[in-house]
C-alpha cells in the first residue's frame, strides 16, 4: 500500500493558514493584478513585465509577502491607480470586449480535444506561493523545463522570524494531531533557537577573521554557516514563470506526490488557474488527469516493492561526502568532435566521427582549441557539440547545498525521502570557531526525535531534517551543462561547500575527458 495522505478539510496542511490582513483600499488595489489576496497560491494578471520580474526578484530576499511588496514598493499614487481600476470596471471587463470565448473555444478544440500541448505552452503564466515549506517548493523546483523559480534566499535573508511567538515552519497536521506532535515542535524549535543565539557571535568571529569584509558580506557568511541548524519545514516565498504545459505536468505530479502539503499545493495551483484560464484545468478535472495522478502513485508503490524484492538483503556501502564520478560515455570526446565538424562537411554523421576516431590527439586538440576559443565570459557557453557527451555523478552532500545544486535545470536528478542515515556536517567554520559541538549536539536531538517520529510517518517526518544533514543525490548531465554548473556554482559569492562539489565533478570529468578541460575557462577552482 503507498503511503498516501489525502487532504481533508478537518486536517487541512495550510488550515492554520492565516491570511494577511489589507486594507478595503489595498484588495481593491490587488484585485485586478492578484487571482486573490488571501492564499498562498496566486496568480498575477496585467501586470507589465518589467514588474513581475521586480517583484519575483525582491520577495527572494524579503520576508514579506509579494503582495505586500507590490503595494509597498511597486504602487506610485494610489489615487490614480484607483481612478484606472474604476474606470476600468465602468468601461466594463476587458474579456468582454475581446472575443475571448472564441480563443477558449479555439483552445479546448487543439488543446483538451486533439491534445496539442504544444500548443498550450505558449501560455506564460506568473505562479506565486508564500508560506510553504522547503519541502514544498523543492516538489515544484523539480519541474525542470518551462519553469523559471526563484526562491526567498536562506543565504541572504534571516529565517529565525517569529510571528504570534513562533517560528515560521510547516507544522504537518498529522503530526501535529498525534501523540509526537510536542516532541515535534520542540526539536524543531530547539534547532531555531540556536540559528538565532549564533547570529552575533559568528558575525563576530567573521569580522575578526575578515577584518577588510562589508557588513552585508559578514551577514552572508553568518546566513551562510548558520543555516545548517534549518530544516526542511521552514517556510520560503516563491516565485515562479511557467508555461501552460508544464503547469498540466507540475500540478498532476504534486496531486500524486506522498506529501499532503505538495496535494494541496497542487489543488490550490488548479483552481487559481481557472479564475484565470480554465481550459488549461479541463484535461486535468476530466480522466486524463485521475488516470495520470493514479498512474504515478501505482509506479512509486511498484518501484518500492521491487527494491524490497531485489535489493533488501543488499548490505549498504559506506558512501563518502563529496561528489563520484560513477559513469560517462567513453567515447565522448569523438562525438563532442564529431559534431564541430559535421555541419561544415558533406558526410554522414557515421562517416565522421570515425574519420574523428583515427585523429591524433594533437588534432582533436586542435580542432577543440580552435572551436572554442576564447569565450568573453562564463554566460557565453560551449556550443551544443558539447552536449554530445554524458557523464553521471553520486553526490553526498547537506540537503542545504543541493537545494542550490537541484535548481540547475538541464540535467537528471534523482533522490530519495531525506533523513539522517548518512549523518551530518556543520560546516568548517562553525567547527574553527567553537560552535561545532553545540550545533552537532542540536543536530543529534533533532535527528533522534526524527528517528522516532519516522517509524510512524516517515514520509511527514522528512520536515524535521536539517539543511545540515548529508544526502545521496545522482545526477546525469550532459558535459556542456557541466560546465555552465561548474563555472556557476564556483563564480564569485558561490557558497563553499556547493562550489567545492562543483570544482570536483569539474575535475574528474577532465581526468576521463583531458582534451575536454579547455572548456571549463571560468571555473574558480576550488
Amino acid at each position: 500500500m503507498v503511503e498516501r495522505l489525502e487532504p481533508s478539510l478537518e486536517l487541512s496542511f495550510f488550515g492554520d493558514y492565516v491570511p494577511e490582513q489589507f486594507s478595503q483600499e489595498e484588495e481593491k488595489i490587488l484585485s485586478p493584478f492578484f487571482t486573490n489576496s488571501d492564499r498562498p497560491v496566486f496568480l498575477t494578471k496585467n501586470l507589465p513585465p518589467n514588474i513581475i520580474g521586480a517583484l519575483i526578484g525582491r520577495h527572494s530576499q524579503s520576508p514579506d509577502s509579494t503582495r505586500r511588496i507590490f503595494l509597498d514598493e511597486y504602487v506610485g499614487r494610489r489615487e490614480s491607480l484607483l481612478r484606472w481600476i474604476n474606470a476600468q470596471a465602468n468601461a466594463g471587463e476587458l474579456d468582454k470586449l475581446l472575443d475571448t470565448q472564441k480563443a477558449r473555444s479555439l483552445l479546448e478544440k487543439h488543446f483538451v480535444g486533439w491534445g496539442h500541448d504544444s500548443l498550450v505552452a505558449t501560455i506564460p503564466l506568473i505562479l506565486g506561493l508564500e508560506r510553504i515549506s522547503q519541502l514544498g517548493a523543492k516538489g515544484i523546483e523539480d519541474t525542470r523545463i518551462s519553469l523559471s523559480p526563484i526562491e526567498r534566499s536562506t543565504r541572504y535573508g534571516n529565517f529565525g522570524e517569529k510571528v504570534g511567538g513562533k517560528y515560521l515552519y510547516a507544522r504537518s497536521p498529522v503530526i501535529m494531531n498525534s501523540s509526537f506532535g510536542k516532541l515535534y515542535e520542540k526539536s524543531i524549535d530547539s534547532s531555531l533557537d540556536l540559528y538565532v543565539q549564533l547570529q552575533q557571535p559568528v558575525a563576530q568571529a567573521y569580522r575578526k577573521k575578515f577584518p577588510e569584509a562589508s557588513e552585508r558580506k559578514i551577514k552572508q557568511m553568518t546566513f551562510d554557516a548558520t543555516r545548517v541548524l534549518l530544516v526542511a519545514a521552514n517556510f520560503t516565498n516563491l516565485g515562479a514563470l511557467v508555461d501552460g504545459q508544464a503547469l498540466e505536468h507540475m500540478i498532476i505530479k504534486l496531486k500524486a506526490s506522498e506529501l499532503q502539503e505538495h496535494q494541496e499545493l497542487g489543488q490550490m495551483m488548479e483552481e487559481e488557474t481557472v479564475k484565470v484560464i480554465p481550459v488549461l484545468v479541463e484535461r486535468i478535472r476530466r480522466e486524463f488527469g485521475t488516470k495520470a495522478v493514479d498512474y504515478l502513485i501505482q509506479r512509486r508503490g511498484a518501484v518500492k516493492a521491487l527494491a524490497e524484492k531485489y535489493l533488501g538483503k543488499v548490505i549498504p556501502e559506506k558512501l563518502e561526502e563529496g561528489p563520484t564520478l560513477i559513469d560517462f560515455d567513453p567515447d565522448g570526446e569523438n562525438k563532442i568532435i564529431a559534431a564541430i565538424l559535421w555541419p561544415a562537411c558533406d558526410l554522414s554523421k557515421p562517416q565522421v566521427l570515425e574519420a574523428v576516431r583515427n585523429f591524433s590527439e594533437e588534432e582533436k586538440l586542435r580542432i577543440l582549441e580552435s572551436y572554442l576559443g576564447q569565450r568573453p565570459d562564463r554566460r557565453s557557453k560551449p556550443g551544443r557539440p558539447f552536449e554530445e557527451a554524458y557523464l553521471s555523478f553520486q553526490l553526498v552532500c547537506r540537503f542545504a547545498e543541493w537545494r542550490d545544486l537541484q535548481r540547475n535545470r538541464i540535467l537528471t536528478p534523482f533522490w530519495r525521502s531525506l533523513d539522517y542515515s548518512l549523518g551530518i556536517d556543520v560546516g568548517e567554520d562553525l567547527q574553527n570557531f567553537g560552535f561545532g559541538k553545540e550545533v552537532e549536539n542540536r543536530l543529534a536531538f533533532l535527528a533522534e526525535a526524527h528517528s522516532k517520529i519516522a517509524q510512524k510517518f516517515s514520509v511527514e517526518a522528512q520536515y524535521m531534517v536539517a539543511f545540515g544533514a548529508l544526502m545521496p543525490y545522482v545526477i546525469t548531465l550532459n558535459f556542456r551543462e557541466l560546465v555552465h554548473l561548474a563555472e556557476l556554482r564556483t563564480s564569485e559569492g558561490a557558497h563553499p561547500a556547493y562550489a567545492k562539489h562543483a570544482s570536483d565533478m569539474a575535475r574528474q570529468a577532465k581526468e576521463v575527458y583531458p582534451l575536454l578541460g579547455k572548456a571549463f575557462q571560468f571555473v574558480n577552482w576550488k
